[in-house]
């Protein structure tokens, strides 16, 4: 049991469940459970850290991603009842010989800017009511030759 947490200026996603399921992809990951649907995308992967820190409840121990950039990309948090020997063991299977303090990171990319076409807003409404599934969506912008600002 772990608490998966994403989050960006906008908003913060914690979720409480089992990291299992786990379908590799060569553009896109994924790990569907019942409590935990995520999509990961490891080409923005560029740093991680295993993070044990005491606390007067115990040991915390959580996983961090991070952009290139050295923002924050993902974390993984354990929870009463995680299997500590699991991270014990991705620990040690990771973790690379230098543990330097400093860390190599790259200029933030520039945010998106809106792609849209005013045109094409009464077909974007329509097709959008049709949606069953969140993944459509960019299919749906890339069509229309938007991007998910854009729409």
């Amino acid at each position: 049991l772990v608490m998966a947490l994403t989050r960006n200026p906008s908003c913060v996603n914690e979720k409480v469940g089992t990291n299992d399921n786990y379908h590799p992809g060569p553009h896109a990951s994924m790990i569907l459970t019942d409590d935990i649907d995520l999509r990961l995308f490891p080409s923005r992967w560029h740093h991680a850290f295993a993070v044990e820190k005491e606390t007067d409840a115990g040991t915390r121990r959580s996983l961090q991603v991070f952009d290139a950039a050295g923002d924050a990309v993902h974390r993984i948090f354990l929870r009463d009842g995680s299997d500590v020997a699991a991270f014990d063991r991705a620990k040690a299977g990771l973790t690379l010989e230098d543990q330097s303090p400093s860390l190599d990171v790259v200029p933030r990319d520039p945010d998106e800017v809106p792609k849209s076409d005013l045109s094409k807003l009464d077909i974007l409404r329509k097709k959008w009511a049709r949606l069953t599934d969140t993944h459509q969506f960019l299919r749906l912008t890339s069509k229309l030759k938007m991007n998910r600002l854009g729409a």
